[in-house]
């Protein structure tokens, strides 16, 4: 839990009124078990008084990003799938993963773990038995046993498209040593545990999110990989090989890399349709 040190507190009151749970109780600093552990009350104190229940607290500079900064930003950054053969060293890595605990959540927890998968071999054998998981699924959906169920219980999905899909990935393969992973030097995999009520896939799409942000301001690429996701299932084989416990299920999946070109335009795309209400 985060705690009050009385001796500096100055009763301003601003992370009474601040906490989203009414957990604090300032004439004792007294910090209720209703805390969400958000760290408002580390944030705002003036006197840096509330102490976090993990690390130190520094204090925040300005910073000088402006919305046309973050908006540059953004349209620049796209889907790296074409790496240079050069490792992103460790310190780097460990440098993303350390970032993370400044990252929102959905559930207002930490969740997730990471598995960062970094070695050529192990790369490729996470691209391969990914390719392997998904030629294996695609058939199955596509098979005459369960394609009659599919079209009714799922009549969206096309099975003809399927089919010829799984047809060329499998043609593609045989030419292709890497086309899950792309030869990237890296793969950042968010897993948490496997549940039908929490919120690990949201926390996991959103951490990767702003990793992939993060990423780019230090010269880095990289690529959402869903396919990974879907081949890393429900109690997947695949999850001891990558050190995912069996109670975990892979939620997002990054590829991350020097990228091997440069784009210099900004590619306009259609923006979401809006409803002001």
């Amino acid at each position: 839990m985060p705690f009050i040190q009385l001796e500096k507190c100055t009763k301003c009151l601003k992370c009474v009124k601040d906490c989203p749970s009414s957990a604090i109780t300032i004439e004792t600093g007294e910090i209720a078990d209703t805390c969400i552990h958000c760290g408002h009350c580390v944030a705002i104190c003036p006197e840096m008084a509330v102490r976090p229940d993990f690390g130190e607290v520094f204090l925040l500079q300005p910073h000088s990003v402006t919305p046309k900064d973050f908006r540059n930003l953004c349209s620049g950054i796209r889907t790296c799938r074409s790496y240079l053969q050069k490792d992103v060293p460790d310190a780097v890595l460990l440098q993303l993963v350390d970032n993370m605990k400044h990252y929102p959540s959905a559930s207002n927890e930490r969740p997730l773990q990471v598995s960062i998968v970094r070695s050529k071999e192990k790369v490729k054998l996470l691209n391969d038995q990914s390719a392997e998981a998904l030629i294996r699924l695609i058939g199955m959906v596509c098979s005459p046993w369960v394609s009659p169920f599919i079209r009714i219980l799922a009549p969206s999905v096309n099975i003809s498209k399927l089919k010829r899909y799984r047809n060329s990935f499998i043609e593609k393969q045989k030419n292709n040593d890497s086309q899950i992973c792309h030869h990237a030097p890296a793969v950042l995999l968010f897993h948490g545990k496997t549940s039908k009520s929490g919120m690990a896939e949201a926390d996991a799409n959103i951490w990767a999110t702003y990793t992939s942000i993060y990423a780019n301001t230090i010269g880095l690429g990289t690529c959402f990989n869903g396919f990974i996701v879907k081949a890393m299932g429900k109690k997947s084989k695949l999850n001891p090989l990558f050190k995912v416990p069996a109670n975990h299920q892979v939620y997002a999946a990054l590829l991350v890399g020097y990228p091997k070109v440069k784009y210099r335009n900004e590619a306009s795309r259609q923006s979401p349709i809006v409803a002001l209400l």
